[in-house]
C-alpha cells in the first residue's frame, strides 16, 4: 500500500475535529441537532399553549450541560495534568448520553412522524399469540410492581458500572474499551429511535389494558410515575430497547474483565429485562432488537477507535492516554 503524505493542508476544521476523542465527536454529532430540536419543540409548545414541565426541563438541562462543558474545557486548559480533571473528561460521555436520551423523547416527532409501533405489536402477536404486556396483567401485585420498579431503576448504574470499576482500578485500556463500546451502543440506538419511532406499550396499548399497575404508597413505583409524567405523552423511544442492549453489553464486558462481578450483575440484568415488559415500557421485539445491537457495537468499537487514532496521528494529535486499539506507527500513515 502506498503511504499517504502527511496531512497538513486540509483545513482547520478537520484538525479541530481530530483533536477530540471519537466519543466526544459522536456526542457533538448528536447533541447539536437535538439541542436545536429541543428549542424548536419548546417554541412550538409555547405557541400551542401545551407547554408542560418536561420541555422547560429540557432547556434547563441544555443550559446546565453547556455550563459544565465550558467549565471542563477551561479546567483542561488550566490544569491539563490534573488526574481529577482528566477523570472528568473520561466520564463525561456517559453524562452526555443521558442528556441526549432525555431530550430525544421530546424531539423525535419533529424529525420522523412515521410511527412503527403498530408493526411491533403485530410482530409480538405473531411470535407469542398474545401481547406479552397485556398477558402479564395477571401477575400485577403491589409488591411485585415495587420489585419490578427496583429492577428497572437499576439501569441507571448498570450502564456505567463496569467502566467505572475499571477506571477506579486504573485498568485504562480495558476501561476505554468498555466505556467506548457502551457509548457507541447508545448512539446506535439513538439513531434507530429516529429511523423507527415507536411509542411504548404503556402509551400505544393503553386502551387495551384492563388492570392498572399499582405499587405501595410513596415507594419506588410512586416516584417512577412522577418521573414518567415529565416525559411527553407522545414519547417515541421504544425501539430498540437500550435497556436490553446496554445491560447485555455490560454483562459481556464484565465477563471479559471483571468475572467475579458477573454473578452480581446477572440477576439484576435478568430482572431488568422482565421489568421492561411487566411495567409496559417495551415490546418483546424491542428487547430482541436491543440484543442484536450488541455484537454490532462490539465489532464496530475497536474499528472506530483504530480509524480515529490513525487520523489523529496523521494530524499530529496525541491519542487518548488509554487507547486500546493503537495501530503500529507504520500503519498510521496508510
Amino acid at each position: 500500500m502506498i503511504a499517504l503524505p502527511p496531512v497538513r493542508h486540509r483545513g482547520w476544521l478537520l484538525r479541530t475535529v481530530f483533536r477530540l476523542r471519537v466519543e466526544e465527536c459522536l456526542a457533538l454529532a448528536f447533541i447539536l441537532p437535538t439541542t436545536y430540536l429541543t428549542l424548536v419543540a419548546y417554541a412550538y409548545a409555547g405557541r400551542e399553549n401545551i407547554l408542560g414541565a418536561r420541555l422547560p426541563g429540557g432547556v434547563v438541562r441544555l443550559v446546565v450541560a453547556a455550563m459544565l462543558l465550558l467549565a471542563l474545557a477551561a479546567a483542561l486548559r488550566l490544569w491539563p495534568r490534573s488526574r481529577f480533571v482528566r477523570s472528568l473528561r473520561e466520564v463525561l460521555p456517559f453524562l452526555t448520553c443521558i442528556l441526549i436520551y432525555t431530550n430525544l423523547h421530546d424531539t423525535i416527532g419533529f424529525v420522523n412522524a412515521n410511527d412503527i409501533h403498530q408493526v411491533l405489536v403485530a410482530i409480538d402477536q405473531w411470535l407469542f399469540g398474545v401481547q406479552p404486556c397485556i398477558w402479564a396483567e395477571r401477575f400485577i401485585d403491589p409488591t411485585l410492581t415495587e420489585i419490578m420498579t427496583f429492577f428497572y431503576g437499576n439501569f441507571i448504574w448498570i450502564a456505567p458500572f463496569v467502566p467505572a470499576v475499571l477506571l477506579m482500578q486504573r485498568r485504562g485500556s480495558q476501561f476505554r474499551e468498555s466505556m467506548l463500546g457502551i457509548v457507541v451502543c447508545f448512539y446506535l440506538g439513538y439513531a434507530l429511535y429516529v429511523v423507527f419511532p415507536a411509542a411504548p406499550p404503556r402509551l400505544y396499548l393503553a386502551h387495551a389494558f384492563t388492570t392498572n399497575l399499582r405499587g405501595h404508597p410513596n415507594l419506588l413505583f410512586h416516584a417512577s410515575e412522577k418521573t414518567l409524567e415529565l416525559l411527553p405523552a407522545d414519547s417515541r423511544a421504544a425501539f430498540p430497547s437500550l435497556h436490553a442492549a446496554v445491560s447485555l453489553l455490560a454483562l459481556i464486558y464484565a465477563l471479559r474483565h471483571l468475572r467475579r462481578l458477573v454473578w452480581l450483575l446477572l440477576p439484576l440484568v435478568l430482572g431488568l429485562w422482565i421489568s421492561t415488559i411487566y411495567l409496559r415500557h417495551h415490546y418483546v421485539i424491542d428487547l430482541l432488537a436491543g440484543w442484536l445491537l450488541v455484537p454490532l457495537a462490539i465489532r464496530a468499537t475497536p474499528r472506530l477507535e483504530r480509524f480515529w487514532i490513525s487520523r489523529q496521528l496523521a494530524y499530529g494529535v496525541t491519542p487518548a492516554e488509554w487507547s486500546f486499539s493503537r495501530p503500529e506507527p507504520s500503519e498510521a500513515a496508510h
